[in-house]
């Protein structure tokens, strides 16, 4: 800090200066001078507003100072001009951005550095008097987390007391009661599939394939003439319809997998082709599937034909998986056919079949025989 007085032009003037190094990155310096003053309480006045000046640019540049709004646009910024900046990477950026915006309004003024437990504390409790659900309680985290972990990877945040974790990392939101998934029966499977055929159900074959192949929805909307591989049986998944983006993208594991084909499946396929052979796609293209109500239009068949169930159109995937375990299959065989990487995402579908607790209790032999007391004397008449 320096206060140094000159003349010119006769006159008496002040000069404050102050020169700021980084305390974390020494090559980061900040100079600051401002010239012309004509009284020294003035130039004193001048000097501490260069130091504030100095040492909030410094701070900044370091990655201290910045604000968490501060991070999260640079965090936009970088996305935006990634050389793999798609559709479908524009609609994760801005669902990202848009719940950090809404949720942590609190943060918007606070260093990132400085941010705490008790910050990330704070968020979870005002996001869940407002009602918000547990699942969107983990998005809002997830995404916090990617972009924290981020700015700290870019040196945009330093000094963070947590080693390199978020201020929500690791914090509990919330468990929801868990209740068994809705699922039809092989019963209500086959009710189904015959009921649509002898209706002649539009969506017949979408069902049909859904419940032989373990295939997503988009995955089956994206599915065209050219997977079909009948030489080998197999159908090839590698694509996925994106309704955000409204065009196609790689499969939600980001893995392309093959499919196997029973031959039940092969006749609705063999008359597609006569229907679509000049389609692009294999499958009827139905508003209604498009945008995301195909879970209704299958509630409102079942409801048709008597059955009384709240399913999804993605119950019919766990149809494929929980009906193909109860007959034996290997758990990684059905993994790797529905495209499952995770265990313990799929072991949801194990419970539900029963296999993991199957013959367990069989050998435990322990109730009396239903006429064993016909044999007993009575010692007292």
């Amino acid at each position: 800090m320096v206060i140094r007085e000159y003349t010119k032009d006769g006159r008496k003037y002040y000069e404050a200066y102050f020169n700021g190094r980084g305390k974390t990155l020494k090559r980061v310096r900040v100079q600051r001078s401002i010239s012309g003053i004509e009284t020294l309480s003035t130039a004193q006045r001048e000097e501490k507003r260069l130091v504030k000046e100095v040492t909030e640019t410094i701070a900044k540049l370091e990655g201290r100072g910045l604000t968490w709004f501060e991070v999260l646009y640079r965090w936009e910024i970088a996305q935006r001009n990634s050389p793999d900046f798609t559709k479908h990477k524009h609609c994760t950026t801005r669902d990202h951005l848009a719940r950090i915006e809404r949720y942590t309004k609190p943060w918007k003024e606070r260093p990132a550095s400085e941010l705490t437990r008790a910050d990330g504390r704070q968020i979870i409790s005002l996001a869940q008097s407002q009602g918000v659900s547990v699942a969107l309680m983990k998005r809002i985290k997830n995404s916090i987390n990617t972009v924290y972990t981020w700015g700290l990877e870019e040196g945009l945040i330093q000094h963070n007391f947590l080693s390199g974790k978020s201020p929500v990392h690791g914090l509990e939101v919330g468990k929801k009661e868990e209740r068994v998934p809705p699922i039809l029966t092989l019963e209500e499977v086959k009710k189904l599939l015959l009921e649509a055929k002898l209706r002649n159900h539009p969506w017949y074959p979408i069902w049909a394939f859904a419940i032989c192949t373990g295939m997503r929805s988009g995955e089956l909307q994206a599915l065209g003439w050219g997977d079909i591989d009948e030489k080998n049986g197999i159908i090839r998944v590698s694509k996925s319809y994106n309704r955000k983006i409204e065009g196609l993208k790689c499969p939600k594991n980001g893995q392309w997998r093959n499919v196997d084909v029973n031959p039940q499946l092969w006749d609705i396929i063999k008359a597609l082709r006569l229907q679509r052979s000049s389609q692009r796609f294999i499958l009827p293209d139905f508003a209604e599937w498009k945008y995301g109500y195909a879970g209704k239009v299958l509630r409102e068949f079942l409801q048709q034909i008597g059955i009384q169930k709240d399913v999804t159109f993605h119950t019919l995937r766990a149809c494929f998986a929980t009906h193909l375990l109860s007959t034996g299959v290997e758990a990684m065989k059905v993994m790797r056919m529905g495209g499952w990487n995770d265990l313990k995402t799929f072991q949801i579908y194990l419970r539900m079949s029963g296999v993991d607790v199957k013959g367990i209790a069989q050998g435990l032999d322990v109730i009396p025989a239903r006429d064993i007391t016909r044999n007993v004397i009575p010692l007292f008449s």
